[in-house]
């Protein structure tokens, strides 16, 4: 019931190319590492993937680092943003205005009553017009 530990810079500097990372709800396929300079003269490491569809990308390592894991099963709490494993997490729906999704929640530390208690508006919804 932990949440998984984050991809620090000493692991991502570690795993060689062709390693599997989850970033966001895609899995990528670590390509390479390199350096860009900004127009402001600023130095950036950046790493580079190709995604699942196989069309290749980059991002400074800061990005993959808050948003990257090495396990491919797991999900992200909608309201605190803990990666956890599916079995350790609810799934609850979000409702907007426009359209009406699932979201996973820690299941331990309350968050989908926590995030229903900021967003009233989000909560399930019967239709207003019955046809």
């Amino acid at each position: 019931m932990q949440p998984y530990e984050r991809l620090t810079a000493d692991r991502l500097a570690s795993l060689p190319a062709g390693s599997r990372l989850k970033l966001g709800g895609q899995i990528i396929k670590l390509t390479g590492r390199g350096s860009f300079t900004n127009s402001a003269g600023r130095t950036l490491n950046m790493i580079d993937y190709v995604d699942s569809r196989g069309v290749p990308g980059s991002f400074e390592e800061s990005i993959i680092l808050d948003s990257a894991t090495e396990h491919l099963n797991s999900v992200m709490c909608a309201y605190c943003g803990a990666r956890r494993h599916v079995n350790d997490c609810i799934v609850r729906t979000v409702s907007t205005k426009m359209t009406t999704s699932q979201s996973h929640f820690c299941e331990d530390k309350g968050c989908a009553e926590r995030f229903f208690r900021m967003n009233p508006g989000r909560s399930k919804m019967a239709r207003r017009n019955k046809w």
